[in-house]
């Protein structure tokens, strides 16, 4: 036996291999384009941009309604929302809270809350 199968052999025990971590991921319509898949601001000649055509977007459970775009991917018009991406939803942690600087409101004034990024959740 040559040296290189030597060592994958004494190395490929099962023991020696860890265990894949799986991640939760649950389907959500895609609140750009509201699940169509066409980009809506160059209409059917272009897909979209946030879920490529699929109308669906992959999210990892537990999830909020964006409070920057309110659910709707759309900031400004046309343009992405920056903090769901486009999205609708944002993924949040299990052991979240609300943001102690605003409260839970998402907003600073007259711009969005720095620390939380406009979701209220800390």
């Amino acid at each position: 036996m040559s040296y290189p199968q030597q060592v994958l052999a004494q190395h490929s025990t099962l023991e020696a291999r860890r265990p894949r971590s799986k991640r939760f991921v649950d389907w959500v319509v895609c609140a750009y384009c509201r699940g169509t898949g066409v980009d809506p601001k160059y209409g059917n000649a272009s897909r979209c941009t946030v879920c490529g055509a699929s109308g669906k977007v992959g999210v990892t459970p537990p999830v909020v309604t964006c409070l920057r775009c309110l659910g709707s991917g759309r900031e400004g018009g046309d343009l992405n929302c920056l903090a769901c991406r486009g999205t609708g939803v944002v993924c949040v942690r299990k052991d979240a809270i609300s943001c102690p600087k605003c409260g839970g409101t998402g907003e600073d004034g007259v711009f969005y809350c720095t620390p939380c990024k406009g979701q209220g959740i800390a």
